[in-house]
């Protein structure tokens, strides 16, 4: 479970606002806020709010960390399960789901906003 208060308060911020966008500014410790209708290609990292869906169908609020410069990668997913946000890969985001690891992954996901170049949805 994450317990940074930073963190936590930026997934919270993107997840009850999901038109808007972190892309992180290279060189620093920060990002800058962004509402665009769509993330630009080869643009950086960037925290989109969305949604996963695990294998066995259940659906979770998410925020994910994307790098446009590699077509989309994730860089990290957090899943709001419960009142509490996890890394999708933390060692307890299976007993908080309550799930085997096999109705997990493989999982799917979805962007509130798109990007211009996604290599896993296009």
């Amino acid at each position: 479970m994450i317990t940074d208060a930073e963190l936590l308060q930026d997934l919270q911020f993107l997840n009850s606002q999901p038109s808007w966008v972190y892309r992180e500014l290279p060189g620093e410790d920060r990002a800058e806020l962004l509402e665009p209708a769509t993330v630009p290609a080869e643009t950086g990292v960037y925290w989109i709010a969305g949604e996963t869906t695990l294998h066995a169908g259940r659906k979770l609020e998410s925020v994910f960390c994307v790098d446009t410069d590699a077509g989309g990668e994730l860089v990290s997913v957090f899943w709001k399960i419960g009142d509490h946000w996890y890394r999708h890969d933390d060692t307890d985001t299976l007993a908080a789901l309550e799930l085997s690891q096999d109705e997990v992954f493989p999982f799917d996901w979805s962007y509130v906003v798109p990007l211009e170049e996604d290599i896993y949805h296009s």
